[in-house]
């Protein structure tokens, strides 16, 4: 509370010190309120609370103005008390300075009582007292899956000097808590283990900005600095996966600590025939050092490693660090011109270059040499777009643009993109406008792995981020508005993609999308309104499992080489409904709200093993995700306020909320399991369904 505690004492200091300096003829105004919070609540509180603050208590909220002929203060303060608290202090004179003060606060709630065979949760230290861990989850620690964020602003911006301005920000953003991660026990794969990762997050920002802006020229030059801070960089864990019975201990190694620089041009210039002249250019270095580990856990003693560590092997390295260095140039130009009325026009060019020049590491794992790989690239993007204004009040607007990518990647190095974008405009009546859309992208793309000798399956993937494509998109929307107090909003998506050249991968998708609002005033005393959405997403693949011998998807399936598909389905559907009513004219309102939305996905597998037969106790059904991320959300709430007087406002809510959620992973859900190689889990995510009653009463005083 000591932060929090100190920018509201500042603040208020700063108010009165304000307002005595400038004499008696200041007002101050504003309001004040405080609200009283229960919940009765059932199952998960945090899903409930995932990024809210909802507990029993007591929170207010101030906002207070001062003004006195062109200077002005303003003191605003949210949900005081709580984990999503708010304050902010600004104040100055009007076209002369300003001064902008603001700290916050968001949680982050994954889950709570979840549970670990370690100790040490919440520092960068794992460990448990007897190797292997309890597998009896009823024995383990319990803690909370949880990150607060909290978020402190500075500005000054000073306008004295016109048409010179000065602009100068800090921040600290800070995240701390635990967070889920997963590791394998040994490489490549072993025993699973899910750590409870300390979480401890430090980033420092700083930006200036000098500008000149006068007709017809502008003309702005900043500098951001940034710096991110991981406080120790590591997660220490005991291993469960090494052969002895000593402490040995693991790493997992973070974010590292880096730097962040970005010089930025910004200038426009106004032309003749209603033209503009705006171009953008920018420079920035990314820049990080990382110790290396040496060594990594394996199921060996001592005599057999070659470090002569029990459970561990090591590794040669040609560095001990990884010093990264990102370098990204960006060029953006644009001209825009409306030389009639019925014409307008714009040309672009856009220029991104990022450039990894960080260190290349040779490392040896017994015979095998590696050599990590830079992932820099180079896009050109050149934009024509051109707008006419037609007879019987229609409007085509038409676009053509022009993407070239380079990039360091071994498998599809270069793209071509051609998109084409067509959209029409009409409003023909006053009550009604209708806009009709159509955009068409081809990407080429060039693949760089040789077709032989085929010693994986990379010859064959086709990864979807780079892959050739096809895509149409269509959109239309109407604006509908009989009456001036009656209006409808209609609009559908549809988008289509495909990937003519890929084998093994994503092969299309498709998406769909359906909206409508309503809005009715049906009386000066009585509004209703609702709204309906629905979104549907269907992703086709088509992969191999291989036992590493027979890599050809063409290759006549076996037990254990064939190729499968997969279907995943989304289907969300949302609608809400409400009604504002004025029960007493200017004293009684009333407020009712009603929201639902849901979402139900699932995975259709199927094994293309011809006349082979499935494993025992699998079937073509059997294998499917029925449930993939499916979820209901529905929520109730009714809010009457009573204004007793111009100054004095009581108000009285009450919410339902429902979340049940279902996806077949998290089925029959154990914190251990023997299988395979094994796995200790902490309940990530688990059971995030919940239902709560909530009220909350609230007084408001405006002076």
């Amino acid at each position: 509370m000591g932060e929090k505690a100190a920018i509201i004492f500042a603040a208020f200091l700063i108010l009165v010190t304000f307002a005595t300096v400038q004499g008696e003829d200041g007002k101050i105004s504003g309001e004040i309120s405080l609200t009283g919070l229960s919940k009765d609540g059932k199952d998960n509180d945090a899903k409930l609370t995932e990024y809210r603050d909802i507990r029993h208590g007591v929170y207010g909220g101030i906002d207070l103005q001062y003004q006195q002929d062109r200077d002005h203060l303003t003191f605003e303060a949210k949900d005081i008390g709580y984990h999503t608290q708010s304050y902010r202090l600004e104040g100055g004179r009007w076209d002369s300075y300003r001064l902008d003060f603001k700290y916050d606060e968001i949680p982050h709630n994954y889950t709570f009582d979840a549970k670990t065979p370690y100790s040490g949760v919440g520092s960068s230290n794992l460990t448990y007292s007897a190797h292997p861990p309890s597998t009896n989850s009823d024995t383990w620690s319990p803690f909370d899956y949880s990150v607060k964020r909290r978020n402190m602003d500075g500005s000054f911006k000073l306008d004295l000097f016109k048409p010179l301005y000065l602009d100068v920000s800090v921040n600290q953003q800070k995240k701390t808590g635990i967070y889920p991660l997963g590791v394998a026990g040994t490489t490549a794969g072993g025993i699973a283990s899910e750590l409870p990762t300390n979480i401890d997050y430090t980033t420092n920002n700083m930006k200036i900005a000098l500008g000149y802006r006068t007709r017809p020229f502008s003309l702005a030059l900043s500098y951001l600095y940034s710096q991110f801070n991981n406080g120790d960089g590591v997660q220490n864990f005991r291993n469960p996966a090494t052969v002895n019975t000593a402490a040995t201990m693991d790493t997992l190694f973070l974010a590292p600590n880096n730097s962040y620089h970005k010089i930025d041009i910004q200038g426009g210039v106004k032309l003749p025939w209603q033209s503009k002249f705006n171009v953008d250019l920018s420079s920035s270095r990314a820049e990080s050092s990382t110790l290396l580990g040496t060594s990594y856990v394996t199921k060996t003693t001592a005599a057999a490693s070659n470090i002569s560590i029990q459970g561990r092997t090591g590794i040669g390295l040609s560095s001990p660090y990884f010093d990264g260095k990102v370098n990204t140039d960006n060029y953006n130009v644009i001209l825009t011109s409306n030389p009639f009325s019925f014409f307008n026009g714009k040309l672009s060019y856009k220029y991104y270059n990022k450039s990894d020049i960080s260190s290349q590491i040779t490392t040896t794992a017994g015979t095998n040499i590696l050599l990590n790989d830079l992932f820099g690239y180079r896009k050109n993007t050149y934009g024509l777009e051109m707008g006419r204004k037609l007879p019987a009040n229609f409007g085509l607007t038409t676009a053509y643009n022009y993407i070239k990518t380079e990039r360091q990647r071994d498998d599809l190095p270069k793209n071509r993109d051609n998109i084409f974008n067509i959209v029409l405009k009409w409003k023909g009546f006053n009550f009604m406008a209708v806009r009709v859309g159509y955009e068409y992208l081809n990407r080429a793309a060039e693949f760089a792995i040789a077709a032989s000798p085929v010693v994986d399956l990379e010859p064959y993937i086709r990864r979807y981020d780079a892959a050739p494509r096809e895509r149409d998109t269509y959109k239309a929307a109407m604006e509908l508005f009989p009456f001036a107090s009656l209006s409808f909003n209609v609009g559908y998506w549809h988008k289509k993609t495909r990937y003519p050249d890929t084998i093994l991968g994503l092969t299309d998708s498709q998406a769909d999308q359906f909206n409508l609002d309503v809005d009715w005033q049906a009386h000066k005393r009585l509004r209703f309104f609702g709204y309906f959405d629905f979104e549907q997403l269907v992703y086709n693949q088509f992969q191999r499992q291989t036992s590493g011998l027979a890599l050809d998807p063409a290759t006549t399936p076996t037990a254990v080489n064939f190729n499968w598909t997969s279907s995943q389905t989304e289907n969300t559907y949302g609608y809400g409904l409400g009604a504002d009513i004025d029960l007493i004219p200017e004293q009684l309102t009333l407020k009712l709200a009603h929201n639902s939305v849901k979402s139900d996905g699932n995975v259709d597998y199927t094994y293309l093993l011809g006349a082979v037969p499935l494993p025992t106790g699998r079937n073509q059904d059997n294998i499917d995700l029925n449930a993939r991320d499916s979820y209901r959300l529905t929520s109730y709430v009714a809010k009457a306020t009573y204004q007793l007087t111009k100054a004095l406002a009581i108000s009285a809510t009450y919410a339902y909320e429902e979340y049940a959620y279902d996806d077949s992973q998290f089925s029959s859900y154990q914190y251990y399991m023997s299988v395979t190689q094994g796995a200790y889990l902490t309940g990530a995510y688990k059971d995030p369904s919940y239902r709560t009653n909530i009220g909350l009463v609230s007084v408001n005083v405006k002076f």
